[in-house]
């Protein structure tokens, strides 16, 4: 992510850098220095800022199906995920960090962020053009 999608993000839940702040749990200048770009985003504020997004608008995810569906996984593989233990099919990518395990190989690490399912609670709630494919 970027300074400018972090900043516009911010400006989508109508928090000043200040409120922003104490919501993730950085600092007033640490907000800044994200937007402008001076810092690296970690992914941990990264993801808190989607999960705040997500909250802020959950009447609209409640629509959707929980990822296990979307995605058909086995049940076999639902024992061991977080997302389904919890039941949180919508805030999947939140519940298993930053890997889905859905998607998770050997070969390489599927990054939540490139999830279709995801990326369809991005486009539902209007936060990325229907064209786009991911972050």
């Amino acid at each position: 992510m970027e300074g400018q999608e972090f900043s516009r993000l911010r400006n989508l839940i109508g928090k000043s850098q200040k409120d922003l702040a104490v919501m993730l749990g950085v600092s007033r200048k640490a907000v800044e220095s994200y937007e402008q770009g001076w810092r690296r985003i970690p992914a941990h504020v990264e993801r808190m800022i989607y999960y705040i997004i997500f909250k802020f608008n959950s009447k609209s995810l409640l629509e959707n199906q929980p990822c296990w569906e979307i995605r058909s996984c086995p049940e076999k593989g639902r024992e061991k995920c977080p997302a389904w233990i919890s039941k949180e099919g919508v805030f999947c990518w939140f519940i298993s960090g930053k890997l889905c395990s859905a998607y998770r190989d050997k070969a390489t690490d599927f990054y939540c962020q490139q999830c279709p399912v995801f990326q369809e609670h991005l486009q539902s709630l209007s936060l990325l053009p229907k064209e786009a494919s991911c972050l």
